[in-house]
């Protein structure tokens, strides 16, 4: 830890033209006398640290021993910077607000406006349109458990119907497309499972606790099996509906047909979620082919009408 610390300094000491004992505390969380003494033990190491007392003093690295001003450039100061957003806006937590805090302590004075500017460029903001203030109350309790390596119990509903979940160890979150899901090992079954967090609700911490294991990759199978299904259907659909099917597909499958419509070819899977996306667009989209495709579209539009006309 120290040696990490040290070389932090170091690098931030590139970085800036000096900085003071009390802002480097304040940075790496520790006494000004720590602090002090690194600085003797960089010296010793043959940097040559510079110290300037009294107001507008600092520490510093002698002009003459600087490469280029640094090691990091402004490019990377944002990427760096914009990286830690993403995460910061997924997950919050006072940790990544630190990191980010000394990340941006690393920018030379020179660099600042221009680092400011490139990171105002890009925004990430994760949060949803419709859930309320509360969606992240499960996003907290996992990560809480994770982080203290703790076994979670839960109750979850999915295809299976509602069921409860218990001796579960937390590995790992994934966030896929707008969706946060968990990667956990269920000691029942032996075997990792991936739930989804919008279907979990009464997460508790139960008090043993578990080590870390090898994690597979989360989707490969479902990805494989999601291959295996897919195929191609066409699509008719209305004009004013293609910013929303853009959503699913990219204007590659697309074809103006400069009459109000669009010709779409549609990679679809024969299942509840295929057609519900279909039929999300009502009059707005028309299936062209397959036939059993166009046929199971208006089954389930029948049975919906009878369900209204009851």
């Amino acid at each position: 830890m120290k040696f990490e610390r040290m070389l932090a300094i170091v690098m931030l000491l590139l970085q800036r033209k000096q900085i003071t004992a009390k802002e480097l505390a304040e940075t790496f969380e520790v006494s000004v006398r720590t602090i002090y003494r690194d600085i003797d033990a960089i010296s010793a190491a043959g940097i040559p640290v510079v110290t300037v007392s009294g107001t507008g003093g600092g520490i510093g690295i002698m002009e003459q021993y600087k490469m280029e001003k640094g090691i990091f450039t402004a490019d990377d100061i944002s990427t760096m910077l914009m990286g830690l957003g993403i995460v910061h806006n997924a997950l919050s937590g006072k940790d990544i607000t630190k990191v980010r805090a000394k990340v941006k302590s690393f920018v030379s004075e020179e660099f600042a406006d221009e680092v400011a500017s490139k990171t105002d460029q890009v925004m990430f903001d994760l949060s949803s349109w419709m859930r309320g203030k509360d969606s992240n109350k499960v996003l907290d309790a996992v990560k809480e458990a994770m982080e203290q390596n703790r076994c979670i119990s839960f109750s979850y509903l999915g295809r299976r119907g509602k069921e409860r979940v218990s001796g579960m160890e937390p590995h790992r979150l994934v966030f896929k497309n707008s969706h946060w899901y968990l990667q956990g090992y269920v000691r029942k079954k032996e075997d990792f499972r991936l739930f989804k967090l919008g279907r979990m609700c009464q997460v508790q911490k139960e008090l043993n606790s578990f080590p870390r294991k090898t994690l597979p990759h989360p989707f490969s199978d479902f990805t494989h099996e999601m291959s295996r299904k897919t195929f191609q259907i066409k699509l008719l659909v209305d004009q004013s509906a293609v910013d929303r099917m853009l959503d699913y597909c990219t204007f590659d499958d697309m074809t103006d047909l400069e009459n109000g419509k669009y010709l779409v070819k549609f990679h679809f899977i024969d299942d509840d979620y295929g057609y519900g996306i279909l039929l999300s667009f009502g009059n707005k989209l028309t299936c062209v082919e397959p036939d059993f495709v166009r046929r199971e579209l208006q089954r389930r539009l029948e049975e919906m009408l009878e369900q209204y006309s009851r």
